[in-house]
């Protein structure tokens, strides 16, 4: 049963990824609705997927224009400069203790 849900989920992933590429084809000639779709996909979607479609030759480059025409929505955000930042401060202070204890 669990084979069939990741098999069920693996193609519908597979399915959005080529409709994703279909849409990233004919850019910019789609509309607000499609440019929202792809934009969805390129900040939420599977790692993978998204890199995969960027080494594609036949859509690398639209990728880098749609990224080049909606630069605000794939800037960093402060907060999440700031979650990263205190990531970084945490792992250092963890990394600090372990250091004096291990002295």
């Amino acid at each position: 049963m669990n084979k069939d849900t990741n098999t069920s989920d693996l193609q519908s992933e597979s399915l959005k990824k080529a409709q994703i590429k279909d849409l990233l084809e004919r850019y910019p000639n789609t509309s607000r609705d499609e440019n929202d779709e792809i934009l969805a996909f390129l900040k939420n979607g599977p790692i993978l997927d998204i890199g995969n479609l960027k080494g594609d030759e036949t859509v690398r480059y639209k990728i880098a224009a749609f990224e080049d025409a909606h630069q605000k929505t794939f800037r960093t955000t402060p907060m999440e400069i700031a979650v990263l930042l205190f990531i970084f401060v945490a792992v250092a202070l963890v990394c600090s203790m372990l250091w004096d204890i291990g002295r």
